[in-house]
């Protein structure tokens, strides 16, 4: 059923970037809620997508969520959070799933989007209090991480904007279960921290200059998602038992 509805390696390179202060300002979104159409899964139609020579910039991400207005796809349980509650949501570009979906609202958030053709991307941050309730310069975590549609030869089941809760769950296991190269970077516990693994290497410097200023600062997307997000999982969360 669906509803319509808005490694850990680091790098002594990183260190050396300048980390400029500041926040962004928030802005609420209210989330806008239609009657589904049917959901079929994933066909055998759904291709396996090369991965574009650019990883899937953070900021870029978290427009294509806010292109359009978000389908409403499941709730339950999610690959690696076995404690907490995932929502996934969809429109005409990605798929989007928080993955701490709860009416109670936690002091970690972590945004993950799916696109068939630019991979993925997952933002995550922690706050003494509710995420929602707090700006950049509260978190004391902030980190992001690109990965790109995986091919075929990793044999994980490819992203499909029609899938079903189920497969995309699915999908997130195998991906995780694969150690897919990826960048990531930011601050954990006010510490720096940054790397592309594996066969993207090369596209560190590139990824940590394109996503830095997201990174340190956030964005008014970044605020209206949070802000979204939460009031999404007060009608589709549940809490941990």
């Amino acid at each position: 059923m669906s509803r319509r509805v808005g490694g850990k390696l680091r790098s002594a390179g990183w260190a050396l970037l300048l980390w400029a202060a500041g926040c962004g300002a928030s802005h609420r979104l209210k989330p806008r809620v239609q009657q589904p159409t049917s959901t079929p899964g994933p066909t055998a139609s759904a291709q396996l997508t090369s991965p574009s020579s650019q990883l899937y910039p953070v900021d870029e991400a978290l427009r294509d969520v806010l292109s359009g207005e978000l389908e409403y796809v499941g709730t339950g349980r999610w690959p690696g959070i076995e404690r907490s509650y995932a929502c996934a949501f969809r429109n005409e570009r990605v798929l989007v799933v928080n993955a701490y979906c709860t009416p109670k609202e936690a002091p970690a958030f972590r945004l993950d989007v799916y696109s068939p053709e630019r991979g993925r991307v997952s933002i995550y941050a922690e706050a003494r209090g509710g995420v929602s309730a707090h700006d950049r310069s509260s978190y004391f975590t902030f980190t992001a991480a690109s990965m790109p549609a995986p091919g075929p030869e990793t044999r994980v089941l490819p992203v499909a904007l029609p899938m079903s809760y189920q497969d995309l769950q699915r999908h997130e296991r195998e991906r995780y279960s694969a150690f897919l190269p990826s960048c990531f970077g930011g601050k954990r516990h006010e510490q720096l921290e940054g790397a592309c693994l594996g066969a993207l290497a090369p596209q560190s410097s590139a990824w940590a200059a394109r996503n830095h200023a997201f990174l340190e600062q956030a964005s008014d997307d970044w605020y209206r998602l949070v802000r979204t997000m939460r009031a999404l999982a007060t009608l589709y969360g549940r809490d941990p038992n």
